[in-house]
Protein backbone atom coordinates (compact mmCIF):
# COMPACT_ATOMS: atom_id res chain seq x y z
CA UNK A 1 0.00 0.00 0.00
CA UNK A 2 1.30 2.88 -1.08
CA UNK A 3 0.25 5.81 1.72
CA UNK A 4 0.57 9.83 0.65
CA UNK A 5 1.44 12.27 2.84
CA UNK A 6 -1.33 14.99 3.82
CA UNK A 7 1.98 17.64 4.17
CA UNK A 8 3.16 16.20 0.71
CA UNK A 9 -0.01 17.01 -0.84
CA UNK A 10 -0.28 20.81 0.94
CA UNK A 11 3.29 21.10 -0.29
CA UNK A 12 2.49 20.80 -3.59
CA UNK A 13 -0.64 22.96 -3.93
CA UNK A 14 2.05 25.72 -1.95
CA UNK A 15 4.21 24.82 -4.84
CA UNK A 16 1.73 25.34 -7.43
CA UNK A 17 0.11 28.33 -6.28
CA UNK A 18 3.89 30.11 -5.93
CA UNK A 19 4.98 28.99 -9.74
CA UNK A 20 1.29 30.50 -10.87
CA UNK A 21 1.84 33.82 -8.44
CA UNK A 22 5.42 34.63 -9.41
CA UNK A 23 4.79 33.50 -13.46
CA UNK A 24 1.73 36.21 -13.18
CA UNK A 25 3.93 38.75 -11.67
CA UNK A 26 6.25 38.44 -14.18
CA UNK A 27 4.23 38.72 -16.94
CA UNK A 28 2.61 41.27 -15.44
CA UNK A 29 5.83 43.10 -14.75
CA UNK A 30 6.79 42.37 -18.26
CA UNK A 31 3.57 44.14 -19.92
CA UNK A 32 4.05 47.35 -17.57
CA UNK A 33 7.96 47.74 -18.57
CA UNK A 34 7.35 47.18 -22.12
CA UNK A 35 4.52 49.53 -22.03
CA UNK A 36 6.44 52.19 -20.98
CA UNK A 37 9.83 51.40 -22.81
CA UNK A 38 12.37 50.20 -20.70
CA UNK A 39 14.80 48.08 -22.70
CA UNK A 40 15.55 45.01 -21.82
CA UNK A 41 11.59 44.52 -20.09
CA UNK A 42 11.55 40.63 -20.55
CA UNK A 43 14.92 39.90 -19.10
CA UNK A 44 13.82 42.04 -15.49
CA UNK A 45 10.62 40.34 -15.40
CA UNK A 46 12.46 37.03 -16.00
CA UNK A 47 14.65 38.13 -13.16
CA UNK A 48 12.03 39.31 -10.80
CA UNK A 49 10.07 35.80 -11.33
CA UNK A 50 13.03 34.12 -10.40
CA UNK A 51 13.45 36.38 -7.42
CA UNK A 52 9.82 36.50 -6.20
CA UNK A 53 10.28 32.55 -6.60
CA UNK A 54 13.24 31.94 -4.55
CA UNK A 55 12.00 34.38 -1.78
CA UNK A 56 8.87 32.26 -1.57
CA UNK A 57 10.13 28.95 -1.21
CA UNK A 58 12.99 29.43 1.26
CA UNK A 59 10.68 30.12 3.93
CA UNK A 60 7.72 27.50 2.39
CA UNK A 61 9.98 24.74 2.66
CA UNK A 62 11.52 25.87 6.39
CA UNK A 63 8.60 25.38 7.56
CA UNK A 64 7.79 22.31 5.93
CA UNK A 65 10.77 20.82 7.52
CA UNK A 66 9.84 21.67 11.05
CA UNK A 67 6.25 20.66 10.83
CA UNK A 68 7.94 17.67 9.33
CA UNK A 69 10.26 17.46 12.38
CA UNK A 70 7.90 18.12 15.09
CA UNK A 71 4.56 17.04 14.37
CA UNK A 72 4.31 14.79 11.86
CA UNK A 73 6.95 12.75 13.33
CA UNK A 74 5.35 12.47 16.94
CA UNK A 75 1.83 11.80 14.84
CA UNK A 76 3.62 8.79 12.89
CA UNK A 77 5.19 7.57 16.57
CA UNK A 78 1.75 7.51 17.86
CA UNK A 79 -0.02 5.94 15.24
CA UNK A 80 2.59 3.49 14.91
CA UNK A 81 2.07 2.44 18.75
CA UNK A 82 -1.97 2.12 17.85
CA UNK A 83 -1.10 0.30 15.09
CA UNK A 84 0.58 -2.22 17.46
CA UNK A 85 -1.54 -2.37 20.71
CA UNK A 86 -4.06 -3.07 18.50
CA UNK A 87 -2.77 -6.03 17.34
CA UNK A 88 -1.90 -6.69 20.56
CA UNK A 89 1.45 -5.82 21.67
CA UNK A 90 0.90 -4.35 24.56
CA UNK A 91 4.45 -4.04 25.45
CA UNK A 92 5.16 -1.50 23.20
CA UNK A 93 5.61 1.85 24.63
CA UNK A 94 5.28 4.92 22.81
CA UNK A 95 7.44 8.11 24.25
CA UNK A 96 7.12 11.75 23.10
CA UNK A 97 9.09 14.33 24.07
CA UNK A 98 7.52 17.56 24.83
CA UNK A 99 5.30 19.62 26.12
CA UNK A 100 2.81 19.98 23.35
CA UNK A 101 -0.54 18.21 22.69
CA UNK A 102 0.69 15.76 20.56
CA UNK A 103 2.87 14.67 23.93
CA UNK A 104 -0.13 14.46 25.99
CA UNK A 105 -1.83 12.18 23.53
CA UNK A 106 1.21 10.11 24.27
CA UNK A 107 1.10 9.87 27.82
CA UNK A 108 -2.80 9.53 27.44
CA UNK A 109 -2.30 6.51 25.08
CA UNK A 110 0.38 5.13 27.14
CA UNK A 111 -1.80 5.07 30.25
CA UNK A 112 -4.52 3.46 28.39
CA UNK A 113 -2.02 0.52 27.22
CA UNK A 114 -0.78 0.34 30.90
CA UNK A 115 -4.42 0.02 32.03
CA UNK A 116 -5.52 -2.60 29.70
CA UNK A 117 -2.43 -4.68 29.72
CA UNK A 118 -3.00 -4.49 34.00
CA UNK A 119 -6.41 -5.68 33.20
CA UNK A 120 -5.13 -8.58 30.45
CA UNK A 121 -2.90 -9.56 33.32
CA UNK A 122 -5.89 -10.38 35.93
CA UNK A 123 -8.11 -12.12 33.39
CA UNK A 124 -5.08 -14.34 32.66
CA UNK A 125 -4.28 -14.97 36.23
CA UNK A 126 -8.01 -15.52 37.09
CA UNK A 127 -8.52 -12.33 39.56
CA UNK A 128 -11.42 -11.06 37.71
Amino acid sequence: MNKKSVLSFISWIVLGGSVIGSLFVGVLVYFLLSSSGVEGALTKAVFSTVIIQIAFLLPVFLIRYMIQKYIVEKINKVSQALKEVSTGNLDYEVKIEGNDELAELAESFERMRISMKTIMEKLEEGEI
